[in-house]
């Protein structure tokens, strides 16, 4: 808890408050007017100490229907929406199911005339962070469930991005491996039954196994961050990115890598598994580079953003492999047969919002541009 505690520090919020009675609206803001008192013990969970609250409120607005709480997070920036179940035109958990079902995932406090416990725990089942009681609030009451609610959504954000990772890379790692390890068994039979191994043979075991390395390395990479490292972490500019895949890469390869960065760009954050794809791409680059070519990496200006140029002279990327990155990736599609990281890439930029082009370079190999919003940071 207290990582999470040190990620809304002195964070200010935006609050949506869903509530068409005066009345209520007035005691809502009356009850967020004023901090809760430090002294009072009820109060303390909303304090870092006696002094320092764990966040302030940026700006509280009003909804009257549920149409209008829809529009609002859809385009307003929301940190958490306290919504009242029975609106003009929505009433009961129903409001509460068709206000997830719209809008993107915000914490959500229900508040409610009914003191039902039963309702409570039908709203915490249908997708609400907490539940609370209009007769009973107070403010220490309200900033501590406020506090709790962007807690719990974070975590549950990170758990939910954990194991979409790890149905990602189990499906890429359970059908690449089988094949390799297929090749092992077969080549491993022939030479068995043979008097004399043969080079491809034994060429087509080192392959395979270099193949099963690679994907327990990758594996390994895109589930390493825990939920406590992504909370605490703050969000890495495009610079950090680039140089660790670099580092990488000419750790791992002996290879020199060429890199520009325009000094107006390196600062723009980006998404932290935006590393895997650089590596990814950077290390196919070298690849294709061998044995007498070059690779380089370079931070551009563009019209919305930036754009990280990859690029190589030797051989170009093949064409299935091209479009494989440019194009979206379908649930059906088979694993690109290759460096299974590049498996991995147009999977994590489809889920961010960034997109990849190919094109031939001058005079040979080929030319990557990762086109990079300009101030969209996310975690995948």
């Amino acid at each position: 808890m207290e990582l999470l505690s040190q990620l809304i520090d002195s964070t200010p919020f935006e609050i949506l408050l869903v509530e068409d009675s005066p009345d209520d609206v007035r005691l809502v803001e009356w009850t967020l007017s004023e901090l809760p008192d430090p002294r009072d013990r009820s109060a303390t969970d909303y304090y870092a100490s006696r002094s320092d609250p764990m966040f302030s409120i940026e700006g509280l607005s009003t909804a009257g229907r549920l149409s209008d709480a829809v529009d609002h997070v859809s385009t307003e920036p929301t940190d958490v929406v306290l919504l009242d179940l029975d609106l003009p035109d929505s009433r009961g958990l129903d409001t509460l199911s068709e206000f997830i079902e719209t809008t993107p995932p915000v914490p959500v406090v229900v508040l409610t005339g009914r003191d039902e416990s039963e309702l409570g725990v039908a709203a915490i089942q249908a997708g609400a962070q907490d539940y609370l009681y209009k007769g009973s609030l107070t403010n220490a009451l309200l900033f501590r469930t406020i506090r709790y609610a962007v807690e719990r959504h974070a975590i549950q954000h990170c758990l939910r991005d954990a194991t979409e990772r790890l149905r990602l890379t189990n499906r890429i790692a359970r059908q690449q491996l089988q094949n390799d390890i297929s090749v092992i068994i077969g080549q491993a039979d022939q030479l068995s039954s043979s008097e004399r191994p043969t080079d491809r043979s034994i060429a087509s075991i080192l392959d395979a196994a270099y193949d099963i390395e690679e994907v327990v390395d990758i594996t390994a990479e895109f589930t390493e961050t825990t939920v406590s490292e992504e909370l605490s972490d703050v969000t890495p500019t495009i610079r950090t990115l680039v140089s660790t895949a670099v580092d990488r890469v000419e750790q791992r390869t002996g290879a020199s890598i060429e890199m520009t960065r325009d000094a107006d760009t390196t600062e723009i954050r980006c998404p932290p598994t935006l590393r895997i794809v650089l590596t990814q791409l950077l290390r196919d680059a070298v690849d294709r580079s061998v044995p007498s070519g070059t690779a380089s990496i370079d931070i551009q200006p563009a019209e919305s953003g930036l754009c990280v140029v990859i690029t190589n002279t030797g051989s170009a990327l093949p064409p299935d492999h091209a479009a494989f990155l440019s194009g979206p990736p379908e649930n059906d599609e088979p694993p690109l047969r290759g460096r299974v990281g590049l498996q991995l890439v147009p999977m994590i930029l489809s889920r961010v919002g960034y997109s990849v082009t190919v094109r031939d370079n001058e005079p040979s190999g080929s030319e990557i541009r990762l086109h990079l919003g300009g101030d969209r940071v996310g975690s995948v």
